[in-house]
């Protein structure tokens, strides 16, 4: 009888350890749903500058206190004007790896990490057209590779739910050793576990 007592008043302590503890984070990962950023790039005919749009995703893994990696992608849209069109547009695709330092403090979780993947440029260059009909244009289409910094700040709202920001700065370089520089302002919401 004594051996059972011992057992239950061990397991009951231990359980009651084991529920004081703080959970650690094992994965986030969503949408960022609002990604406000200015493309400075180049092609054959101009210099591109403008502000873009664009929608991505994160996936984030925790290892130990203060370690992260995990997948990350998304796509930039910029819209430019040429001589005589407003409809010629440069597009970054990109996904890839990311690995990095986490610290959490209260209800905020600050994380800086380096992304490096492949991604694809597409580049619908209108030098004129005619109303819905184009005269003479150019579509180029590169393969590269992409590198950024990413600086996150998670909000927690819940346990289970976050209000992320990020800064990122999408770089990568096209043909002719001409670059491609997106710094942008990322919102969304991640879902935590």
């Amino acid at each position: 009888m004594k051996k059972w007592f011992f057992l239950f008043v061990v397991s009951t302590y231990s359980l009651f350890l084991y529920a004081n503890e703080p959970k650690k984070d094992i994965y986030s990962g969503g949408m960022l749903f609002y990604q406000p950023g200015y493309t400075v790039a180049h092609n054959p005919h101009q210099e591109i500058t403008g502000l873009s749009n664009s929608i991505g995703g994160i996936l984030r893994f925790y290892f130990w206190d203060y370690f992260t990696c995990g997948i990350y992608g998304g796509s930039q849209k910029t819209h430019y004007n040429t001589l005589n069109s407003t409809n010629s547009y440069m597009n970054l695709g990109y996904g890839g790896v990311f690995a990095g330092g986490v610290l959490k403090t209260g209800k905020f979780r600050f994380v800086l990490s380096l992304f490096a993947g492949k991604g694809a440029i597409t580049n619908l260059h209108i030098e004129s057209e005619n109303q819905s009909i184009l005269q003479n244009a150019f579509l180029y289409k590169y393969g590269v590779f992409v590198f950024s910094p990413i600086f996150s700040t998670d909000y927690m709202l819940t346990s289970k739910i976050s209000l992320t920001t990020q800064v990122i700065c999408l770089t990568t370089q096209i043909p002719d050793e001409k670059h491609f520089i997106n710094p942008t302002f990322q919102i969304g919401i991640l879902f935590n576990r």
